[in-house]
């Protein structure tokens, strides 16, 4: 009887994959790094309580450019979108102060800002770490407790402080506060300045010319001894006027009595000797007003000259004191100053951290990651096999 065949071993069945391995690598990657985070918030993360203040950088008036683009603008219904409403300029020049090296330091003269955010109740993470930061650290860190958000639509800016304690976060606020009303008062007085200087400049340069031409108008009466070197000539003339006048009648008289009278007559020679006299005396008159360097055809010329002189130097004064009053006013409308809209409040919750919220955040960017990350691996197996 033939021998039966040897049974042929079976293989060792292979041991089935455990599909616990994802949730394994889901448990360590994403849901223990979700249970220290929502454990830190709620054991060790500090509360921050936030003040918010309300303020809008407004000018007294609009000028007259301003108004008509203004109208322009409402006309076309609305504005050209980006336009900065008046004040926005210094209103975001308040928003840059604010973040910058000055406002840090003007904090640190008049507050313990180091204190106020190295407070004991603060955790370690959440806390500015140096008893003595430098400059920079310092407004890195300020950075995170202070905003300031222009809104270019209503022209209003949000401060926002957070702090580990109520009182700290108004106090700081009200601060900030206060320096922007001083930047922003130092920004109009030095627009008022610099629109006033020039027409004070127009002032003084006028009234100096009126100065100058009254001095030399003063010195010219008294070097020619006349108060009004018109008045003098017109008085020669009409002096003149009357010689000639005189010497016209008396030649008339001549003429008349020669023709019924002997020449050797005294009345002739007394008439003769009167118009001789009368010829001389206008030959005197006219080369006083015209002849030498002391003539009042000399006199009247300079004299109106310095008289021009004074009456362009009057009207120049005039324009400009006009001129400076109207800078003035323009000054004074184009001012610009800080309305407090809100004034910072007193919190009485903490607003931050926001645990929950940030708890879910990275439960659900974790997972998200994750889920990434295996579609990849499982695609480059399938890929392999």
């Amino acid at each position: 009887m033939p021998a039966a065949p040897a049974a042929v071993p079976l293989a060792a069945p292979r041991p089935r994959r455990r599909r616990l391995g994802t949730l394994g690598w889901f448990a360590l990657l994403v849901l223990l790094p979700t249970l220290l985070v929502g454990a830190y918030y709620a054991t060790v993360a500090a509360d921050l309580f936030e003040s918010e203040a309300r303020f809008q950088v407004r000018g007294r008036g609009p000028s007259s450019s301003s108004s008509g683009a203004g109208a322009l603008a409402g006309m076309m219904g609305g504005g050209i979108p980006g336009a900065l409403r008046p004040g926005g300029e210094e209103a975001q020049a308040v928003a840059q102060f604010v973040d910058s090296f000055d406002a840090v330091a003007g904090l640190r003269r008049t507050l313990d800002l180091v204190g106020v955010w190295r407070r004991p109740e603060a955790d370690p993470l959440s806390m500015l770490w140096w008893e003595e930061p430098e400059a920079e650290r310092l407004l890195r860190y300020y950075r995170r407790r202070v905003k300031l958000d222009y809104d270019i639509e209503t022209g209003v800016s949000t401060l926002r402080v957070q702090a580990f304690r109520p009182a700290d976060a108004q106090q700081v606020a009200q601060e900030l506060l206060r320096m922007a009303e001083e930047l922003v008062n130092r920004f109009s007085q030095r627009s008022i300045q610099d629109q006033l200087r020039v027409a004070r400049q127009d002032v003084a340069t006028a009234e100096a010319r009126v100065l100058a031409a009254r001095d030399a108008l003063a010195a010219f009466r008294e070097r020619e001894q006349a108060l009004d070197p018109t008045r003098s000539a017109g008085a020669a003339l009409e002096t003149i006027s009357r010689l000639e006048a005189a010497l016209a009648q008396a030649r008339a008289e001549l003429q008349e009595r020669r023709a019924f009278m002997r020449p050797d007559n005294p009345q002739i020679q007394v008439l003769t000797n009167r118009i001789s006299a009368l010829q001389a005396q206008i030959a005197v008159e006219r080369g006083r007003t015209t002849r030498g360097d002391e003539a009042l055809t000399q006199q009247v010329a300079g004299y109106e000259r310095l008289q021009l002189e004074r009456e362009f130097a009057d009207r120049q004064l005039a324009s400009a004191t006009a001129s400076l009053e109207q800078a003035r006013s323009d000054a004074l409308r184009q001012q610009v100053f800080l309305m407090r809209v809100a004034e910072p409040h007193l919190p009485e919750r903490a607003l931050y951290p926001k645990g929950l919220f940030n708890t879910l955040t990275v439960l659900v960017g974790l997972s998200v990651l994750f889920g990434i990350c295996w579609l990849l691996v499982a695609g480059a197996r399938e890929h392999a096999s």
